[in-house]
């Protein structure tokens, strides 16, 4: 099972980057943002999936890893012979694919906060930095950048970290183990 949660999560993960850079309007020729890109074509670009929109942002991405995610629990429920009611499966693949978001987003900020030091890794920088600024701009724009230095990332990770703490508190187990 846990093989099964990690490749369910990694997939997840994958289709919840390509809705942050199609939300962000990366560079669609950086070297990321390219293999994001094919690797989720095959899904994304279904017939019937890649038509669907909200405004100008295409819900296909996310409706793949919703889909991903219920499928992960249909298998955790057919392998374990659990009677896990259909309710409580669509609540856990909510709740998953919310935590797996949080996590891809925290990664996403670390990424962007430790290649910034380093001039070798500049196009990653710009790159992580265009997907997550729909995420950052709003707490720039009241806490703008003091010289070189950028607190609005660590301000993101800290609500991250507070929602996560609060989710923990409500939920317990349940979100621990998701």
């Amino acid at each position: 099972m846990p093989l099964l949660q990690l490749v369910a999560k990694a997939l997840i993960m994958l289709f919840l980057l390509r809705f942050l850079i199609q939300l962000s309007n990366a560079y669609y020729f950086s070297p990321l943002v390219q293999s994001v890109v094919k690797l989720t074509n095959p899904v994304c670009n279904l017939p019937g999936l890649s038509k669907i929109r909200l405004g100008r942002v295409y819900l296909s991405p996310l409706i793949a890893a919703l889909a991903v995610d219920l499928i992960f629990w249909l298998c955790v429920k057919l392998f374990t012979r659990l009677p896990i009611p259909v309710f409580d499966i669509l609540t856990f693949t909510v709740l998953q694919t919310v935590k797996t978001f949080g996590v891809l987003v925290i990664s996403l900020l670390l990424i962007q906060a430790l290649t910034s030091w380093l001039p070798s890794t500049r196009n990653i920088s710009e790159t992580v930095g265009q997907i997550t600024y729909p995420l950052v701009s709003p707490i720039q724009k009241i806490i703008p950048p003091i010289g070189m230095i950028d607190i609005s990332l660590m301000i993101v990770l800290l609500v991250i970290f507070a929602i996560n703490r609060l989710m923990t508190s409500w939920l317990g187990p349940i979100w621990i183990m998701l």
